[in-house]
């Protein structure tokens, strides 16, 4: 099923610039069984997407229709059967050729449409069910698209449609120099093709498998933590009115039934990516399911990206500084100072002292007698006058007032520099895991959200070094 997505995505894609990601969101928001939202300006391609979706269906039938204040039920569920109402006394839609028997529906400017199509579209978009007179109708829908310029305005009574819209992207305009050279210099119209497209029984199959995704402990910390920390923005926000340039503190609220329509999704991303259970390249795609407002999108994007790549450095820190406290044996003999490129350590019975690389090797090169003096922080002076006299009397040692004291050498650190190159392997082998899960994951191709994921992993690698 996996190379059959890649290659109906493939087909999907033919003679488009820069937009893979929203495609393939779109496909995937119809096999979870979904809705998706298109944010956009007009001549973006939004109309495009669906056109290009119902290729992906064997037979599939669409519905398009664009919205505005003077719309009617009639003209989205279809009219009023005059022979019904006659005959039988019966209020009911003639619905052949209208939304209720749409595979693929796109509705423009859904915003504009008004209270009676809006209240029937809540249950459409929740539960596929349609009010036909006293019949309730389970329609074929298998993907709504939605599409606007704008985002719902606030006091008007669309909260409730605006949520039940799971997917949101925003389509932006065509960004490099070589894509817009490429659609302009393009002649002719492409009219993509798919040879294999899924039918009713695969897409019934896929929704069925989906269910049998499971979800690790980790990825469940990972869901949870992104949770909590939106539920505190929401209440940060309410010391923070827009008087104050604060957001709204609704914009971060996630009902409960969107957090469960959400991780279906991510269960559908991860089932076919022939996967029986959620990684983390599926967790990313939660970015585009909960943010609310364009205020809010970078905040979600932000806080799901470091949870993830919190999760896949854990543990690392933690063995980074337990290996630090195991080779200064801190915890015994409290020699807490290590060497470094400047300093070798003199390890001196009541304690560690630090000595200059620099002075070392001269005094290495004269049989002379120096004299040292302790300075608060540690380190040696080496005088010609001082505290106590202080010479080289072989390869790794220094005699200080007739004592010879052993030096941490680049030969001692040995040890540590095998355990860095070791441990930065290990880091290189975590940030490529996620990488290669990204780049194979069929949802994720082309996402912008890969610059931000590379940006926290060197994050988190500069705060492991500087450990």
């Amino acid at each position: 099923m996996k190379e059959k997505i890649r290659t109906i995505l493939s087909a999907m894609k033919v003679g488009t610039f820069e937009r893979d990601e929203v495609l393939a969101l779109s496909l995937l928001s119809a096999l979870a069984g979904e809705s998706i939202f298109l944010l956009g300006l007009p001549g973006v391609g939004k109309s495009m997407v669906a056109r290009r979706l119902k290729l992906a269906f064997y037979g599939a039938t669409v519905f398009e229709y664009l919205m505005s204040r003077f719309s009617t039920p009639d003209e989205i569920f279809g009219p009023v059967s005059i022979s019904k109402l006659k005959d039988e006394d019966s209020y009911e839609r003639v619905t052949a050729g209208y939304l209720p028997e749409a595979e693929i529906v796109f509705l423009d400017e859904i915003w504009k449409a008004g209270p009676a199509i809006q209240n029937s579209l809540l249950t459409v978009l929740n539960e596929k069910i349609f009010l036909n007179g006293n019949k309730e109708l389970y329609l074929p829908i298998k993907g709504i698209i939605s599409a606007s310029n704008e985002l719902p305005t606030e006091g008007e009574g669309l909260e409730a449609l605006w949520d039940r819209f799971l997917l949101r992207y925003v389509v932006e305009p065509l960004n490099s120099r070589q894509s817009f050279v490429n659609l302009i210099s393009s002649a002719e119209v492409v009219t993509p093709t798919v040879i294999n497209p899924i039918t009713d029984e695969e897409y019934e199959s896929i929704l069925k498998g989906s269910r049998g995704v499971s979800l690790s402990d980790d990825i469940i910390d990972v869901i949870c933590a992104v949770r909590e920390r939106l539920t505190r923005k929401a209440s940060e926000s309410k010391d923070k009115e827009k008087d104050e340039g604060g957001i709204d503190p609704a914009k971060f609220y996630i009902s409960d039934r969107r957090w469960k329509k959400s991780i279906g999704v991510i269960r559908v991303s991860a089932y076919l990516n022939g996967r029986n259970t959620v990684d983390l390249s599926d967790l990313l795609l939660l970015r585009h399911m909960l943010w609310n407002d364009e205020d809010t999108i970078k905040v979600v994007e932000y806080i799901l990206v470091e949870e993830i790549v919190k999760l896949l450095f854990r543990g690392t820190l933690e063995e980074f500084k337990s290996y630090k406290r195991h080779a200064t044996k801190e915890s015994t003999d409290k020699r807490l100072l290590i060497a470094d490129r400047e300093y070798y350590v003199v390890l001196c019975d009541e304690g560690p002292l630090k000595l200059k690389i620099s002075d070392y090797k001269m005094m290495r090169q004269s049989a002379q007698i120096y004299f040292g003096v302790e300075r608060t922080d540690g380190t040696i002076a080496v005088r010609q006058r001082g505290q106590f006299s202080i010479q080289v009397v072989k390869e790794g040692f220094v005699c200080i007032n007739n004592y010879n004291y052993p030096l941490r050498t680049n030969a001692d650190r040995q040890l540590s520099e095998t355990f860095l190159i070791e441990f930065g392997e290990k880091l290189d082998a975590l940030s490529n895991s996620i990488r290669n899960d990204m780049n194979d994951n069929l949802f994720l191709m082309n996402s912008s959200i890969h610059h931000m994921v590379a940006q926290y992993i060197g994050i988190y690698r500069k705060r492991i070094s500087e450990c």
